[in-house]
Formats: C-alpha cells, sequence, structure tokens
C-alpha cells in the first residue's frame, strides 16, 4: 500500500483518535509486559517514550486522553473490577513527566527539517536521559515502591530508569519516522547521472549491514556460552549500529538498532536471561539507539551540507559548481582513456516570454519539468546540471561514436518541443543546444564550456530549435517548425 492510502487509514474525528490512542497504549503496556523482569519493572518500558510522543505530537491538550488510557489499559490485567486500584500515581508521574519532555520537544518537532539534525538528536537524547532520571526517582515515592527496604531502592530505581530510558530512545524515534513517512514529500534531489560517480566505500548495501548486525549480535550471546566464559560481549553490537549510522543515515541506523535489540531482548526472553543481567540488557538497547540517532544525524547533516553544496535546489540537478569539478574529471579520465567526451551547452527559447506572462512560479515548474526530460534523455552516465536561469549543460563521457550526440541531441529537442502543463496552462517553448567536443575542440574543460557556449549561440542565430557544433558553425538537427522566440 503507498504512502496515500496508508494516510487514508489514520484517524481523523476525535472519537477515532482517541481509540486509536486507547489501542496504542494498550499495545504498549502489552509488549511491556512481555519483558517484565520483576514485578513492575520492564526491561523495555515502551509506554515511555509513547506518552513523549503523545506531547511532542499534541501538545498539552491531547495529554489528559493519554492520562486516562494508562489508568485503564493497566486494569485489564489487574483482578477484581475494572477501575478499582487505579495506579493514579504512577499514570500522573508518566504523564507529567515524559507528556511534559515531548511539550519540551515540540517546538522543534515543528520546526524541525525532513531529517532529523545531529542538534535535534543530541538534545533528544540528553533530554530523554534527564527525563527517565527523575522519573525512577520520583517512582521510588509512589506505591508500591515507596515501601521498600531502603537495601533494594538503588537496584529498583536502577531498573526502572533502564527500561523508562531504552522505550524513551527505541520508541519514540520510531514513532516519529513512522509518523514522517507518512506525511512527508517525496523530493530527491539527487539521481542517476547527477548522483555521485564515486563507489561506496566498506559495506555495500544495506542487506550487508543487515547481515553483519546479526552476526555480531548472535556472536555477542552464543560465544560465551560456547567458550563457558563469563564475559559480556552485548557492547559490540554498538559495531554494526555505527556503521550503519555513518555510511546510511539515520533511518538506516535506527533500524540496524532495533534488529540488534530485538534480538538481545527475544534471546534473553529464550535463556532466560537473569535478574541481575537486566542492567546491562537495558544499557545496550540504550545506547544501541542513542549511537545509532548521533551517528546518523551527523551523517545526515553532512550528506545535507554536500547536497546544498552541489546541488541545485529547484530542479535536483548538479548546480555550476558541481558541474565544473565533474566536467573537470571527466576531462582527466578521457585523457587517460582516450575516449571521446562532449559537452553540451543548451539555452531555452521562449523562456523568458512564460516567465514574464505567467509568473515566477509558472516559470520554476517549466524548469522543474525540463530537468526531468532532460534527466529522461540521456544516458545513466551523463551529467545533467542547471548553470543559473534557464542554461543546462550536459556532460557526455565515453563516446564510442559521434552519431551518439546527434541521437542524444534529437532527443532532447524533440522533448523539449513537446507541450508543458503549467497549471492547466499549456505552454511550448525550444531549446538552442552548442556542443563542443574533447579532444577535437579543446584539450581544456574551461575551453570546452566557452566553445560549447559558442556554437549555442550560433544555433540560435541559425534559427533556434537546433544543435550546433562548435568546430564547423553547422546545424546538425534541422527542426520541421521554428521554435519560439526567447
Amino acid at each position: 500500500m503507498n504512502q496515500d492510502g496508508l494516510r487514508k487509514l489514520l484517524p481523523r474525528t476525535p472519537p477515532s483518535k482517541t481509540a486509536a490512542l486507547f489501542l496504542c497504549y494498550w499495545l504498549a503496556w502489552k509488549a511491556s509486559a512481555l519483558f517484565e523482569v520483576q514485578p513492575h519493572v520492564s526491561a523495555l518500558y515502551l509506554s515511555a517514550g509513547l506518552t513523549a510522543a503523545v506531547g511532542m505530537i499534541g501538545g498539552w491538550r491531547h495529554l489528559p486522553a493519554a492520562f486516562l488510557a494508562i489508568c485503564v489499559v493497566r486494569q485489564f490485567d489487574m483482578p477484581g473490577p475494572l477501575l478499582e486500584g487505579i495506579d493514579w500515581g504512577g499514570a500522573l508521574r508518566q504523564v507529567l513527566v515524559y507528556g511534559g519532555a515531548g511539550v519540551l520537544l515540540r517546538p522543534r518537532w515543528l520546526a524541525m527539517p525532513a531529517r532529523l539534525t545531529l542538534t535535534d538528536a543530541m538534545y533528544f537524547v540528553l533530554l530523554a536521559f534527564a527525563s527517565a532520571s527523575v522519573s525512577a526517582l520520583v517512582t521510588l515515592f509512589i506505591p508500591p515502591f515507596d515501601r521498600l527496604p531502603a537495601s533494594e531502592m538503588g537496584a529498583v530505581f536502577l531498573s526502572i530508569w533502564g527500561g523508562d530510558f531504552a522505550g524513551l530512545l527505541l520508541g519514540l524515534p520510531g514513532i516519529v519516522l513512522g509518523w514522517r513517512r507518512l506525511h512527508r514529500r517525496n523530493i530527491k534531489l539527487s539521481r542517476r547521472g547527477d548522483a555521485p560517480t564515486g563507489s561506496r566505500h566498506g559495506i555495500p548495501s544495506s542487506s550487508g549491514l543487515i547481515g553483519l548486525a546479526l552476526g555480531v549480535s548472535l556472536l555477542t550471546l552464543l560465544l560465551p556460552q560456547i567458550t563457558q566464559g563469563a564475559a559480556k560481549l552485548g557492547i559490540l553490537v554498538l559495531f554494526p549500529v555505527l556503521l550503519a549510522g555513518l555510511t546510511r543515515g539515520a533511518f538506516m541506523a535506527y533500524m540496524v538498532a532495533t534488529l540488534v535489540c530485538a534480538i538481545q531482548i527475544l534471546a534473553g526472553r529464550v535463556l532466560g536471561l537473569p535478574v541481575d543481567g537486566v542492567l546491562d540488557l537495558q544499557l545496550v538497547l540504550t545506547m544501541s539507539a542513542a549511537t545509532a540517532l548521533l551517528a546518523g544525524a551527523a551523517h545526515d547533516d553532512e550528506h545535507f551540507q554536500w547536497q546544498h553544496a552541489n546541488f541545485d535546489l529547484l530542479t535536483g540537478l548538479a548546480n555550476r559548481h558541481r558541474f565544473q569539478d565533474q566536467l573537470e574529471h571527466e576531462t582527466l579520465r578521457a585523457a587517460r582513456t582516450q575516449q571521446l567526451m562532449a559537452l553540451m551547452y543548451i539555452d531555452l527559447d521562449g523562456f523568458k516570454a512564460v516567465n514574464d506572462s505567467l509568473g515566477h512560479h509558472a516559470g520554476d515548474a517549466l524548469l522543474q519539468q525540463v530537468a526531468s526530460r532532460l534527466r529522461e534523455s540521456v544516458r545513466e552516465t551523463d551529467t545533467v546540471a542547471r548553470l543559473g536561469g534557464d542554461e543546462f549543460a550536459i556532460i557526455l563521457p565515453d563516446l564510442k561514436d559521434l552519431a551518439i550526440i546527434e541521437r542524444i541531441g534529437d532527443k532532447l529537442l524533440e522533448q523539449l518541443q513537446q507541450a508543458f502543463d503549467l497549471d492547466g496552462k499549456v505552454t511550448h517553448i525550444s531549446a538552442s543546444i552548442g556542443v563542443a567536443l574533447w579532444p577535437r575542440d579543446s584539450l581544456a574543460s574551461t575551453e570546452l564550456i566557452h566553445y560549447a557556449d559558442r556554437a549555442m549561440y550560433e544555433a540560435k542565430r541559425l534559427g533556434r530549435n537546433r544543435l550546433a557544433h562548435h568546430a564547423c558553425h553547422a546545424s546538425i538537427n534541422t527542426p520541421v517548425a521554428a521554435g519560439p522566440p526567447g
């Protein structure tokens, strides 16, 4: 099912939203009960993350419903009449502490871009640590924990703190990532030949990361039993999580962290994890989630800065800076391989008239559609760039013969002559294309740009809507009909 179909299933009316909230708390309560290691203490308390999400997404006005849901869902597992012996103090503590933490996160949530920044990730981890500590401390003064002997309070504090901290770091990011995937707009800034040409280093695929996470997780669980050693190796699962964050970003890192945490928890259930090992398990869960968020956000920040430095924000094509770097790279590679390379310089015919008559919004939409058609008309190895305004360039490396230039040029001219639909208004343009060839016209990238630009103006002089070479200034493609003025 696509994202639009999933969004239709989301509750929209207040009663349906309330029912969905109660269902989420019931599922979180059941999931936490699966990992209960001693009475009222869970190794992974997901309800904490859910309450923080309610405060962050909905604000204070949704917290009363969360309070009621926490009180009610717990009663289903209690003996006696419904609503008898309600843990008012525990529910109030959870709503005030974790709901309040969510409200503190709300301004950042509303202002957050499509990605998770490193600053936001650090703020979230620190707030989760602080709120889990406050909640665990307050819990010691709420029944039934207020009647515990002083000698047991330290262990209970750590157990509650670890479970709540793990629930926050694993539960809240999962809700946020799922929410954003349902509501985000699909904007891809780099595609095909505009993407980086260098090969990836390290783990080549997401499946490789998943396999590494599985292998390391099983190793940490089975090796101590095989060797009959007492060493605890759970901390090793941070390696695949860190690697996923640094190479693939926050989303992939969180998925790997969830996988290794699930293996640790399920193995603990199957192997009968003793109570004195619960804190170690909780620390593995919390550190995995924190590492995923921080390392992944750092990667996404760097990738975001790289995109803005190398790609045009309107069209997603390579910008002038990346185009010049790529052209220099291709000329050096052509010198090594002795393969022909061509540079196309493209100027739209009639763009100014569209921009003046329909407005800049229509002009921007036209440029985006032009960029899409340019990408569809070239090979995977070609680089398409927007140099500014209505000027574009295409680098054609590894040419086996000159006929490739004519075929691509014909396709470009044909595609750009077809009608453009701009908010219901149909308009037509064309393009003038100039070509410079390495090594025929020059060996230097700067001279190739100059000669391709001159050839483009020659194409305009010959009547527009055509392709011209620098060397002979002869039209290669003769249009069926003259293009619009521009």
